[in-house]
């Protein structure tokens, strides 16, 4: 077998042992690390809706941040965290646990900055909440802070239509969100405490994350969008400031004298398929191969 041919065989070799192996434990349990950069501030990006496998159209999905978070919370390179926020908002729970596990970097000890882009509003302020410090423009959208569920009625457009829709159930109350028929005021009555229950613990946990009074919080917990100079005014942000300014905050609640920041990410599998392959594992692999073939 000529040298070449060898070479080229223990590259594919490599390549497919490095794939399978990567792909077994993306699927078993994901990949969320760090970038490569050496860095003492942790920056993660939150963009889009919040929501649990947020869709096609992409979003802060709890499953990847929280993982980051968590990593960057044990990580002692990382000396402090940004929360970078463009977000108008997302689901109560994945917003939660968000919220939670910057919560629990911050009673670590661990500070959190978040730095609000355009907006942070609803979900998007509850996660900022959490934070030791917010940081936002005058002119950025936030608060928010209320709860809202929206179930269209098509019964009477159906009923134009000469369509009708049988439902077999078992539970007074199970298509209680049904959009072909109407909702009764029992339903209503029942969603409407669901709603009040999820509003309260988003006052409660902004309450908490804030240092503030649970009535103050309540007083504007009405779901008014706030401009950063009335969010400001109201005790729900720090400082005005962009990115650098946040960075800057961060640096000195950590007591870093020089700020180097590293942007926490969950690659796409190729990507980080190449960089292992770059880096010690892929080497390991192509040297043991080319020993046994007895090139090396």
């Amino acid at each position: 077998m000529e040298r070449t041919t060898k070479i080229a065989l223990a590259i594919t070799l490599a390549i497919l042992i490095g794939s399978t192996s990567l792909a077994v434990i993306i699927l078993m349990k994901g990949w969320a690390v760090p970038a490569p950069e050496i860095g003492n501030i942790g920056l993660i990006r939150i963009e889009g809706t919040i929501a649990s496998s947020p869709g096609i159209l992409g979003g802060a999905d709890p499953e990847e941040i929280v993982p980051l978070l968590k990593e960057a919370g044990k990580d002692p390179s990382i000396k402090a965290i940004l929360v970078r926020i463009n977000s108008p908002g997302g689901q109560a729970a994945a917003s939660q646990e968000i919220y939670r596990e910057i919560m629990r970097v911050r009673r670590a000890g661990k500070p959190v900055v978040a730095s609000i882009g355009d907006i942070a509003a609803s979900g998007g302020y509850y996660v900022a909440s959490a934070a030791d410090k917010i940081v936002a423009e005058q002119g950025a959208l936030t608060g928010s802070i209320g709860a809202i569920s929206t179930i269209p009625q098509l019964a009477e457009f159906l009923k134009k239509l000469g369509i009708e829709f049988v439902v077999i159930k078992a539970g007074k109350f199970k298509d209680i969100t049904s959009p072909f028929r109407e909702i009764t005021p029992e339903e209503k009555e029942l969603l409407q405490e669901m709603i009040d229950d999820i509003h309260e613990q988003f006052i409660k946990d902004v309450a908490e994350g804030r240092g503030l009074d649970v009535t103050k919080v309540r007083e504007i917990a009405d779901g008014r969008i706030l401009t950063g100079k009335q969010a400001k005014e109201l005790g729900l942000i720090d400082e005005f400031g962009n990115l650098n300014d946040a960075i800057e905050i961060a640096a000195k609640l950590a007591k870093i004298e020089k700020p180097a920041v590293v942007e926490l990410q969950r690659r796409p599998f190729l990507q980080e398929l190449l960089r292992l392959l770059t880096y010690e594992f892929g080497r390991g692999v192509i040297e043991s191969i080319l020993s046994k073939l007895g090139i090396i």
